[in-house]
């Protein structure tokens, strides 16, 4: 299979004025925190951790919706059921950053956002990965030993194409990319690669497969 490899080293900066300012806002006052071990993989089917509902009223700013559509660009801005701290890691490089993956979710759809912390403060989030509750996954994510992401998507070769993840398709064709991230000493997401897969056709019933992740359709 070709792929094209671009190297690439650029700062995933998602604006978050207004955001939760600190890590102990994602969390109840009495709450016991639990870390992830690494290496992890947020496969379909993968359970919370211990699930805290985070109080909106602290946390205005942050990106709570999810999409209903498998190119990720219409939002479910109203409605989202709730928001949860889904998982928390420490990472090895021992500059007190930490990263907290806050799930999304409503009846029909999921999404994943990160959030990365210094010394307790937030300075960065990004996008890791949104799904249908049917596990039709668009974009998903992992956490190697060293605490490396990588977030493999897959992206529609029509990107006009406006699919729904309750529409009746028989298939479509999507590339899959994979993006290297890397939380610098600053706690700022920082994009060191990608990889782009040749187009290929996906059927609806492969997607939903349970048992099949991005990177291994």
């Amino acid at each position: 299979m070709r792929k094209k490899v671009l190297f690439l080293v650029v700062f995933a900066l998602m604006g978050f004025m207004g955001m939760a300012q600190d890590l102990k806002d994602l969390y109840p006052a009495d709450a016991e925190i639990v870390i992830t071990p690494l290496p992890f993989a947020c496969g379909k089917g993968t359970p919370y951790s211990d699930a805290f509902t985070i109080d909106r009223a602290k946390v205005k700013g942050l990106p709570l919706y999810s999409y209903r559509d498998l190119n990720g660009t219409l939002k479910n801005t109203n409605e989202e059921s709730f928001a949860s701290v889904f998982r928390h890691f420490r990472l090895p490089q021992g500059n007190n950053v930490e990263i907290v993956v806050v799930a999304i979710e409503r009846a029909e759809y999921m999404r994943y956002v990160m959030l990365a912390f210094k010394n307790g403060s937030l300075t960065d989030c990004l996008e890791a990965g949104f799904r249908s509750n049917d596990d039709i996954a668009m974009k998903q994510w992992r956490i190697n030993a060293k605490g490396s992401i990588q977030i493999s998507s897959l992206k529609l070769d029509d990107v006009a194409q406006q699919v729904l993840f309750k529409d009746d398709f028989g298939a479509v064709k999507a590339y899959r990319l994979d993006e290297i991230y890397e939380v610098n000493a600053e706690g700022k997401f920082k994009k060191l690669n990608k990889v782009e897969y040749d187009t290929k056709e996906y059927t609806k019933e492969e997607l939903m497969d349970k048992d099949k992740n991005i990177w291994n359709l």
